[in-house]
């Protein structure tokens, strides 16, 4: 990597815009100039009505190592700024309006499997794996706790945190969406699923996030009364929506939406 390269690197191509963590030699370990360019291109990208889907990968072997240790400064203004920063990226990633795509190159090690926890669909090469490393370092995976024990539950997280031993993309196969045999394979499965979330409709991809994000809230708090607020608001909202009135009229006259030409307002059924 040359000096003047950006540890991530952004492409936008048909819709799709691609976050490529970029420090291969260094096992794209997290720093605080990668995290500030996370939040730098995050926030373009939900500005730009025309990306409808996110790819985040890895450069080299690795999708993500974690937060990279030999940059931590321990007085105590650092330790304040750097949690500060590392909640902000991991927050702007679960609560991201559009869907996020992990496309699992490699090995996941605390913060990079908090990453592909923050995503929505998330499709691996065979060959990578989970590891939540901190309690070998004496330090805790602490920002990432809150969306990776929610899906792992509590005994497995306990002792995936506990052990810090390697989880193959075999046994997380109920925490991801599928497992490719080659670099090939995996591409052409990013393409499937991409494929698949360019011909949904980009506002209800939106709610369905936030929708799932409430009822999951909801049943965290046991307060089925506010879910059941929300799910009906969530609904009355959409079915009132030009989008849903584009889509249901492609649908009756069995024809399919193209988005991307509601989006630019020209679209003819």
């Amino acid at each position: 990597m040359s000096f003047t390269e950006k540890q991530v690197l952004l492409s936008i191509e048909n819709h799709v815009a691609t976050l490529t963590l970029n420090r291969p030699q260094k096992g794209n370990a997290l720093t605080g100039e990668m995290n500030a360019l996370l939040l730098e291109y995050l926030q373009q990208i939900e500005k730009d009505k025309q990306i409808r889907v996110v790819v985040l990968t890895g450069a080299g072997k690795f999708f993500c190592t974690g937060m990279d240790l030999s940059q931590a400064n321990a007085s105590q203004g650092n330790i304040k700024r750097s949690f500060d920063q590392g909640i902000q990226v991991f927050e702007y990633f679960y609560r991201f309006p559009k869907p996020i795509i992990a496309r699992i190159n490699g090995p996941c090690l605390g913060g990079g499997m908090g990453l592909v926890f923050t995503s929505d669909i998330r499709v691996a090469h065979q060959d990578a794996y989970f590891a939540l490393t901190e309690v070998k370092r004496g330090i805790i995976p602490a920002i990432i706790s809150q969306y990776i024990v929610p899906e792992l539950g509590p005994q497995k997280a306990r002792e995936y945190m506990l052990t810090g031993r390697k989880v193959s993309m075999k046994e997380a196969l109920p925490y991801l969406s599928t497992i490719a045999t080659d670099m090939n394979q995996l591409d052409q499965q990013v393409s499937m699923y991409t494929g698949m979330l360019l011909s949904s409709a980009p506002n209800a991809m939106t709610n369905i996030k936030q929708l799932v994000d409430t009822i999951q809230k909801g049943a965290d708090l046991k307060r089925p009364g506010r879910v059941r607020d929300s799910v009906q608001e969530a609904y009355i909202n959409m079915m009132q929506s030009e989008e849903a009135a584009y889509g249901i009229k492609a649908f009756v006259s069995k024809k399919k939406a193209d988005w991307s030409a509601f989006i630019n307002s020209n679209a003819k059924l």
